[in-house]
């Protein structure tokens, strides 16, 4: 898997450097997202992504697909909620990088729909998992919060599977809902992987 996205990457390099002048777009994005651990018992719970997105269009493809690139900072996890006696929040924070090829059709000069599908990689950076509640409180333990990353804990690195599609404005603003899928197990030996709904508004400089 990642052989894949290496390829992809360098794939996508090599084809946006022949038009980027003019194809080329840069903006910001932020949205909520609504995360999971795809093993049962777990809850979802919502965190949030913010950082950069590109779009580089590839008329030598085929006119509407494009490369959508990003980087951002991306709050996941899940929950396991037992009600007022203990609750267990996972809060991982990661640096997330998709790289998606897309296709978007323009209704008019000031409406468009797209989707777009590829890999991402993602990076933990840091976070807490925190356990509270009355049993917690009852036995006043020194810290009720650890390391969510490290040893015996959740694995740093993610790479996985997204898909989006949504609606543009004015060729400036968009409006996005988009999945994604873990490959890989973010605690060791548990067949768990990272699940993560997101809503997205993204503007062009």
């Amino acid at each position: 898997m990642k052989k894949i996205f290496a390829s992809v990457v360098i794939l996508a390099a090599s084809l946006s450097g022949l038009h980027a002048q003019d194809n080329l777009k840069w903006g910001a994005t932020i949205g909520m997202n609504s995360s999971n651990f795809s093993i049962t018992g777990f809850d979802s719970k919502v965190g949030f992504h913010a950082g950069v997105k590109a779009e580089v269009g590839l008329p030598q493809v085929s006119d509407g697909v494009y490369l959508d690139l990003g980087a951002l900072l991306t709050l996941k996890g899940a929950k396991i909620d037992g009600g007022s006696a203990a609750s267990i929040k996972f809060n991982p924070y990661y640096l997330e990088v998709p790289v998606h090829i897309g296709y978007k059709y323009a209704v008019n000069e000031n409406f468009a729909i797209f989707g777009n599908a590829g890999p991402y990689l993602a990076v933990g950076l840091f976070g807490k998992a925190k356990v509270e509640g009355d049993l917690v409180d009852e036995l006043d333990v020194e810290s009720n919060s650890t390391n969510v990353f490290g040893d015996d804990a959740m694995n740093r690195f993610d790479l996985g599977l997204g898909l989006k599609a949504g609606v543009e404005f004015n060729q400036k603003f968009q409006i996005a809902i988009g999945y994604d899928w873990g490959m890989i197990e973010n605690i060791k030996d548990s067949g768990n992987k990272n699940r993560n709904l997101m809503l997205s508004l993204s503007c062009f400089f």
